[in-house]
């Protein structure tokens, strides 16, 4: 894991772009705890500089900025999957591969052989920029997943960016002033729903699976996505046996990709997902150590996970640790000192930190299991018949019922989750925004992906923006610990294939994965029904209420540019009931960030 920053300066700019650097790196703290460097790059004095920062996530990891040739330049955060095939195709062009070159310079060996079009033969999770001295170009991308974050400014023909958005902030250039809709979205909904934006107005956020270049004479140019979610022909195997064995190879080599370090931790449940996770890292790679680390909610509600998890540690012979979960909620809200890039809607993030803090005593890696049940949200029938036709679709459907006793999904739902997802993104701001700037703002619709062929449940949660959110949480800049997250289930070689496969049976609760660890993990656990913490929301508002109530709240002078203070307030007074309640609390905690702000 990396942390990565460049400036490409304006040819009118006062000073040499490398002099602005040392701002930008002060920013990243445990991002790169492991080194930084710095250094200019171009061939004009002050042209173009990078920084790179170190967290080692992998055996052999080296600071950068790498080069092969003194000519091309690249800082990244990089995590190359597939590299026996990545270096196969090198070689097939002519490239002369020496075979101990880390994630970076095959990054760079990929530009020598293909050019721009090098991100298309990518597999894995990044964000780069490459500067080519011979033409004076910076080529910036982000994986087709959006794994890595990506960020940048571009004022007054000086580009900045970083995978670090503080450190874009902290170039003297950028303005600190608010994106009105940002805020908005994030009162309405908990998080910015524009993948393009950030709260800043003069910071924007590289979408997953763009590319662009930026020089002095042309600015940004060349946008395209190189990445689209696959739509592959349908998968036919006579022998049923045959999808659950190409299933534990494939699952197998994606977790062997992220397995890097002699030990690795991992947010273990009582599920399905993470312990086949588990499972196959004990079958695929047995020399890596494997801690499992449980949150456990039992002290507050009924939750049998970390009973569960601790069956699957015993099972698999793996180190296990269980916390307590519950905390005070908001409990984030009282350390003055915290500061984080955006607005936060995290009730409990004080014990998402404490948990990252245990995580990172272990290692720099810890394995995350979600999303398999975005992965194998099956499609509705009408959807599966096109790709399958209906003799088949029928057929798979009759069996299946007669199978496991129930019909599979039908997708006849769909109807009322539209109208239901319609009437949130219609919805107006909450009644305590401003009504000047909930005027200027207006809605705040949600951005989804166009909807795919064959699964498109899958994709739209996959593709949402919510899932961008989640990721960028789980990193240094806002947990405070050096451990970086990895997710296996958000793999494009694992898409292509799942959306390969007959939905019916495979794809109905997870009967793929609760057929293919038979026998590897507890029986209890592979017959466990999804039992999704429906009582939390119910604790948690209790816990607020109590919290909050009677208690004298007060708000910083920086939210009565975006909130009616006095209306927010006596909401708060009276806590009434109805669907304000959860952008009161946003509300809070973006008067806390924003007393926050330098």
């Amino acid at each position: 894991m990396s942390a990565f920053a460049v400036i490409v300066a304006s040819p009118s700019a006062n000073q040499p772009a490398v002099a602005l650097l040392p701002a930008m790196v002060q920013s990243w703290g445990m991002e790169a705890p492991h080194g930084v460097e710095m250094r200019a790059v171009g061939d004009t004095p002050g042209e173009a500089a990078m920084a790179h920062g170190l967290l080692r996530t992998r055996t052999g990891a080296t600071l950068g900025p790498h080069t092969l040739d003194q000519r091309r330049w690249l800082v990244g955060d990089v995590r190359l999957d597939a590299q026996d095939e990545l270096r196969a195709a090198l070689r097939a062009a002519g490239s002369p591969l020496r075979g101990d070159e880390c994630d970076d310079l095959l990054v760079l060996r990929a530009y020598d052989a293909w050019g721009d079009g090098a991100v298309d033969h990518l597999l894995g999770d990044y964000s780069f920029a490459l500067w080519d001295s011979d033409t004076h170009t910076l080529l910036c991308a982000r994986d087709g997943l959006g794994m890595r974050p990506l960020f940048f400014a571009h004022v007054d023909g000086t580009f900045v960016c970083s995978n670090v958005l503080l450190a874009v902030r902290a170039h003297p250039q950028v303005s600190a002033a608010l994106y009105e809709p940002a805020v908005v979205s994030f009162l309405q909904h908990g998080f910015n729903v524009d993948p393009r934006r950030t709260t800043f107005a003069q910071i924007r956020r590289v979408p997953s699976a763009q590319q662009f270049s930026v020089s002095a004479e042309r600015g940004i140019h060349g946008e395209r996505e190189h990445w689209t979610f696959p739509n592959p022909a349908p998968l036919r195997y006579a022998d049923a046996r045959d999808y659950v064995e190409h299933f534990r190879a494939l699952l197998g080599d994606v977790v062997r990709d992220r397995l890097r370090l002699p030990r690795v931790g991992i947010q273990l449940s009582g599920g399905l997902d993470s312990p086949s996770l588990a499972a196959t890292a004990r079958r695929v790679a047995p020399e890596v150590r494997l801690d499992g680390f449980t949150i456990d909610y039992s002290s507050r509600m009924a939750d049998d996970e970390a009973r569960l998890a601790s069956l699957v540690a015993h099972q698999l012979g793996m180190r296990h640790q269980v916390h307590n979960g519950w905390s005070p909620p908001l409990e984030y809200v009282d350390d003055a000192s915290l500061r984080f890039p955006e607005p936060l809607d995290a009730l409990d993030f004080a014990e998402v930190r404490r948990e990252a803090a245990r995580l990172a005593a272990v290692s720099s890696v810890v394995i995350n299991g979600e999303d398999g049940d975005a992965l194998f949200a099956p499609p509705g029938l009408l959807t599966m018949a096109r790709a399958w036709g209906w003799g088949s679709v029928l057929g798979s459907t009759v069996r299946y019922a007669a199978s496991y006793g129930r019909v599979p999904h039908t997708g006849l739902w769909l109807r009322r989750r539209v109208r239901d997802a319609w009437r949130e993104r219609g919805a107006a701001p909450p009644s305590f925004v401003r009504r000047d700037v909930a005027r200027r703002v207006g809605e705040v619709p949600i951005v989804t992906a166009l909807r795919h062929p064959t699964r498109p449940e899958a994709v739209e949660y996959l593709s949402s923006t919510f899932w961008q959110n989640l990721i960028e949480l789980s990193r240094p800049s806002w947990t405070g610990a050096p451990v970086e997250t990895v997710w296996p289930f958000r793999d494009s070689r694992l898409l292509a294939f799942v959306f390969s496969i007959p939905p019916i049976p495979w794809c109905q609760r997870k009967t793929l994965i609760r057929v293919a660890f038979q026998g590897e993990l507890p029986d209890e656990v592979l017959a466990r029904p999804k039992t999704p913490l429906r009582a939390m929301g119910e604790v948690t508002e209790a816990d607020v209420r109590e919290r909050v109530t009677g208690r004298s709240a007060k708000l910083t002078v920086q939210s009565d540019s975006f909130l009616d203070t006095a209306k927010l307030l006596h909401f708060l007074s009276m806590w009434r009931e109805g669907p304000e309640f959860w952008p009161a609390l946003r509300a809070l905690q973006l008067d806390r960030w924003l007393a926050g702000l330098d």
